[in-house]
């Protein structure tokens, strides 16, 4: 049966395919094809609705020909809007549209885009408009069926919805409404150091920031092209702002380049296909020297020229540059570096404290929380990714906390020396390095603050003491918890500034309610279940291997 229908109506489109295309005079063709639905195929209108038809002629002569063009609409249809360069000749019962146009000759081509409304109190039927080019009028048949009830329901905006990727997806880790400009001052320095030569600030500036969507709902099926304006507000005067543009061309020598537009807004001209839902994507060009942070309003404008402008405002946020970011990695680098020339200065000490059998212990816990953590997340690290997209942490975050800080808190337990954690570290970051290449600034800041962070505070809170001092091999609940406390603090910090380093590095920002809950239970919660079932599993480690 659905096979049948299609062939139904692919005849029905073909016969009425041929009975509007006609020879006007020698050497002429032309077809006018109502209603005309931006190429999908529909053989009918319905009351109420509004509907366009294609207008085409071809002059194949080798003379230039003037030509006559003629359109009557049936009763009940009515032109909608203007109807540029035509003239609109109310009769009795209808309406008439005339136009003259000049026609090369050669194969010259001309074709027209026209809107109708079709009357609501308009009955069901089949009607006829004629269409006459010359001496020569085609008859072109108007299928009019019974409405669904929406016909006369208004196309309305729904909302604006951004950031999104090129093919429309969104970031559940982004906050809704926030807009993250790419700080380009020191691009060409940059470009320069990694060999890329200088930048281009012509190029930069024709590639969007981020994408935006303006969801349209069309109940009544129209299809119509229009154009839609997207302008930034301030948000207390609600006067237009600068800093979004639609780019110019790209020429230098044409206007100063793309950055010389003087369009300080976007704009896109685009179509309704007539879904009943529909969103229009637009990309996002912004100049951030015009720009700084805080709250604006964008405010979305389609109109296409005949009915009033549809607008729709949304509140904002635009973040440029995060100094946040900036001090929190400078200041756990230079804490990095002022422990590793601490710890460089008292290696020797530290290493004719640690027994032989300490040493070939602490390397074995390396090699263990390499196997046992670096290996499965970064293996299973996607997979948990496409399976839990933005929550994959909740998974991975079982092997970088409870797993790890079980045995770090055991070696702590078995071997209670300062330095024994950040040889630990060093080894596991080692054999990720060799085995899976884990190199980059911010796996090198969050071993060298982990192992940081976890040492003062093991230090700070006397445990090392305690645990060397302790004449029985049981742990009272307070040390249990102090010690799981230090270790969930250390990894919490170290945590945020991994965090942090991602968005002043390679500008990935994460809204605020993904950073608590990444802090919370792989930072925090994660870390001190781990680190007290370490405290067992240190106990029983004593009493099988002693000191």
């Amino acid at each position: 049966m659905p096979i049948k229908k299609a062939l139904t109506g692919l005849v029905t489109v073909l016969f009425v395919l041929l009975t509007i295309t006609g020879q006007a005079q020698d050497g002429l063709s032309f077809s006018c094809q109502i209603p005309y639905y931006l190429g999908k195929v529909r053989d009918s209108v319905t009351p109420g609705t509004q509907t366009a038809a294609l207008f085409s002629i071809e002059n194949r002569a080798s003379a230039d020909k003037t030509i006559v063009m003629t359109i009557s609409l049936p009763p009940g249809f009515t032109p909608a809007g203007s109807q540029e360069n035509w003239e609109i000749n109310e009769q009795a019962d209808h309406y008439v549209l005339t136009r003259q146009e000049l026609l090369a000759g050669g194969y010259s081509q001309w074709y027209d885009l026209l809107s109708f409304q079709v009357a609501s109190e308009l009955p069901p039927g089949k009607y006829t408009a004629a269409v006459t080019v010359g001496e020569i009028t085609q008859q072109v048949p108007i299928n009019v069926e019974v409405g669904t009830g929406e016909a006369a329901a208004p196309v309305t905006m729904a909302g604006i919805v951004l950031p999104l990727d090129k093919d429309g997806k969104t970031d559940d880790r982004m906050g809704r409404n926030i807009l993250v400009l790419r700080d380009r001052q020191w691009d060409y320095y940059k470009n320069l150091v990694v060999g890329k030569g200088a930048s281009n600030q012509e190029i930069e500036a024709i590639h969007p920031v981020t994408h935006l969507g303006v969801d349209i709902v069309n109940p009544s099926g129209v299809q119509k092209l229009a154009v839609v304006t997207v302008r930034l507000l301030d948000a207390a005067g609600h006067q237009p702002v600068n800093g979004l543009f639609t780019p110019g061309s790209t020429n230098e020598d044409v206007n100063g380049g793309a950055l010389d537009s003087q369009k300080n807004y976007l704009e896109a001209f685009t179509a309704l296909n007539g879904d009943s839902w529909q969103r229009l994507q637009i990309p996002v060009y912004a100049d951030e020297r015009d720009l700084t942070g805080g709250t604006y309003i964008l405010q979305a404008e389609l109109q296409d020229g005949m009915k009033p402008p549809l607008v729709c405002e949304v509140p904002l946020i635009i973040v440029k540059k995060d100094n946040k970011a900036l001090a929190v990695v400078s200041i756990a680098t230079l804490m990095v570096l002022a422990g590793l020339f601490v710890a460089l200065r008292r290696l020797r000490q530290v290493l004719t404290v640690l027994k032989t059998r300490w040493l070939v212990t602490i390397a074995l816990f390396g090699a263990s929380a390499f196997a046992v953590v670096n290996v499965p997340s970064t293996l299973l690290n996607d997979f948990f990714h496409i399976l839990l997209g933005p929550f994959g942490f909740l998974i991975t975050g079982l092997f970088n906390g409870v797993f790890l800080y079980m045995m770090v808190v055991a070696l702590v337990i078995l071997i209670p020396r300062p330095g024994v954690v950040a040889l630990m570290t060093l080894v596991r970051m080692l054999l990720g390095m060799l085995a899976f290449g884990q190199i980059s600034p911010i796996i090198l800041l969050n071993y060298g603050m982990q192992a940081l962070l976890l040492e003062l505070l093991i230090y700070g809170s006397g445990m090392y003491g305690w645990l060397q001092k302790r004449e029985d091999e049981s742990i009272p609940w307070g040390k249990i918890v102090l010690l799981a406390i230090s270790c969930g603090v250390a990894d919490t910090i170290s945590t945020y500034v991994g965090l942090q380093a991602m968005a002043f590095l390679y500008r990935m920002y994460y809204a605020a309610w993904y950073i608590a809950l990444v802090l919370s239970i792989n930072g925090f919660i994660y870390t001190v279940a781990g680190a007290a079932c370490g405290t067992a599993l240190g106990k029983r480690l004593t009493r099988v291997g002693g000191d």
